[in-house]
């Protein structure tokens, strides 16, 4: 409001004032003007006569002739001056001293032969000068009358401020008050309080519209305040709830994981058990023939002691029989060899699979034993295995959650690749060192079925397969997905494209990441040979 105020009467203020000051100054020039135009005609009219009362010495005349001036109002004197320099006449107080005097000064002429007026003298040859004529008036008179309209012009001003000021406060009064009130209390309202007064104004114009509004609004604020009470009470209620809910869901949660541990240990039990099954058939080839061949070389045994113990002995009787020993006991030899192979093969499989133990190996070795404890299991399909590892990529890792990656990727890839027992193909597992010399690019492909699009977003979700309830757990991929990029610190993709197979690309360090849970069972695993 003092800034509305302002704003207003501070201009009208300069207004007056500059009004003022150009008035007087226009006037007072105005005024000087005229009385030196009056002077200069004052003098010209009477520089004949005073010039004749001059050149006659006639005093008296001279003082009748300039005596009329004392009635001007603003004559204060005039001087006639001989030629000499000595004062003639002087009339009134002329002086140099006064403030606002006009002094008009005129040479006195003596009359030419001819008759050519004293005031005409100027001519050349006009006539002789005999002395001077000075008027002085003063502007005092006129200036007061500029400063009596100065200051009529300022209490005009004034008066229009004064005016201006009333009009103001009755707007305050009237609009800009009842508009402050309505503001604070809009702002209490918006801080949320509903509690306060508003203003009553009985009038049918803009503010009491406003005011009326006001009311409405703060109306309507009460009722969703409590509204709002109300649905916070609500929440507080459903908040109970969901929190309880959600003790139950974590309970439930927490029984589920447990349970998807046990899945897990329990698939990755079944796959040893198969591997275990498989071994066991492959290894029953070899100590059987060792059997037969041991059962063959008792029997050649006894009966060549028999031979001993008898009269008859021929050189070519020993011969036969130590070529027979000979060669049951290479054959021997050999299966012991090959079952001894597979046992330490299936040794270092099983203890990497189950004790999770880190150690330094060669990626073409561990994956080599896993495939050959794997390839009795398929023997009867017609799927092939082809290895191309690369030799020397020596990696600090987890072997046994590797055996595991491939294991899971190898049966997913026989199970649903190659449903189809009749159907050939082909399970190829590559690896490439990356450019970088730390990190190994493995992946096992297939040319089977594929998998539909549909699906391929989901394979690595946990407890979902397509064929759940025949032979699919759904935990296959998942493991292998959770291995890769928890266990093997690597990343796993897989492409896939109905009718021409499916191939999963992992890319690991060759260094696996430290992990607490399994460097606190990290130790040097010695493998018997």
């Amino acid at each position: 409001m003092m800034r509305t105020v302002g704003m207003i009467c501070l201009p009208l203020l300069l207004a007056v004032g500059l009004a003022v000051v150009v008035a007087i100054s226009y006037s007072s020039r105005d005024a000087r003007t005229a009385l030196e135009a009056r002077a200069r005609q004052t003098v010209a009219l009477l520089a004949g006569g005073v010039g004749d009362a001059l050149w006659n010495v006639d005093r008296l005349a001279a003082q009748a002739m300039l005596r009329p001036l004392s009635d001007d109002p603003d004559f204060v004197g005039a001087i006639i001056v001989e030629s000499g320099g000595s004062v003639f006449l002087r009339l009134g107080d002329a002086g140099p001293s006064r403030h606002g005097l006009i002094v008009e000064q005129v040479s006195l002429i003596r009359p030419a032969a001819g008759g050519q007026a004293a005031g005409q003298a100027g001519e050349p040859g006009a006539g002789q000068r005999i002395g001077q004529l000075q008027l002085y008036l003063t502007t005092a008179r006129a200036e007061q009358i500029i400063n009596s309209r100065a200051w009529a012009i300022a209490w005009s001003g004034l008066g229009l401020l004064a005016a201006v000021c009333c009009l103001l406060a009755a707007i305050v009064r009237g609009v800009t008050l009842p508009i402050h009130r309505m503001t604070d209390c809009m702002a209490m309202l918006a801080a949320g309080r509903v509690d306060l007064e508003i203003p009553r104004i009985d009038r049918r114009d803009e503010v009491g519209r406003m005011a009326a509004a006001l009311g409405t609004l703060k109306q309507h604020a009460a009722e969703r305040l409590e509204f709002i009470e109300r649905q916070a009470r609500h929440m507080e209620v459903i908040e109970e709830i969901v929190a309880k809910r959600t003790e139950e869901l974590s309970a439930a949660l927490e029984t589920l994981k447990r349970a998807q541990n046990e899945l897990i240990r329990s698939e990755k039990l079944a796959a040893l058990g198969g591997m275990v099954a498989a071994i066991a058939h492959e290894i029953n080839t070899p100590i059987g023939s060792g059997l037969t061949v041991a059962t063959t070389l008792s029997e050649k045994v006894t009966e060549f002691q028999a031979i001993l113990e008898g009269k008859e002995l021929r050189r070519s009787v020993i011969r036969a029989y130590s070529g027979s020993f000979g060669t049951a006991s290479q054959l021997l030899v050999g299966n012991l060899l090959r079952a001894s192979e597979l046992i330490g093969r299936f040794k270092r499989v099983a203890v990497d699979q189950t004790g999770e133990l880190r150690r330094r190996f060669e990626l073409d070795v561990v994956c080599g034993e896993v495939v050959a404890m794997l390839r009795p299991t398929y023997r009867h399909s017609p799927v092939s295995i082809d290895l191309k590892l690369p030799a020397g990529v020596v990696m600090d890792s987890f072997p046994g959650a590797l055996g595991q990656v491939l294991t899971n990727l190898m049966t997913n890839a026989m199970i649903h690749g190659f449903a189809d027992a009749s159907v050939a193909g082909t399970i190829t597992i590559a690896a490439v060192l990356e450019e970088d010399g730390r990190h190994v690019a493995l992946t096992v492909a297939d040319d089977g079925a594929g998998i539909p699009v549909a699906v391929l977003p989901r394979i690595f979700d946990p407890f979902f397969s397509t064929k759940l309830g025949s032979g699919g757990s759904g935990l296959g991929l998942h493991i292998v997905y959770a291995i890769v990029m928890r266990v093997l610190g690597g990343v796993v993709a897989v492409e896939s494209q109905i009718g021409q197979g499916t191939r999963f690309s992992m890319v690991m360090p060759l260094v696996a990441p430290r992990q607490s849970g399994h460097d606190a069972a990290e130790e040097t695993v010695a493998m018997p040979s």
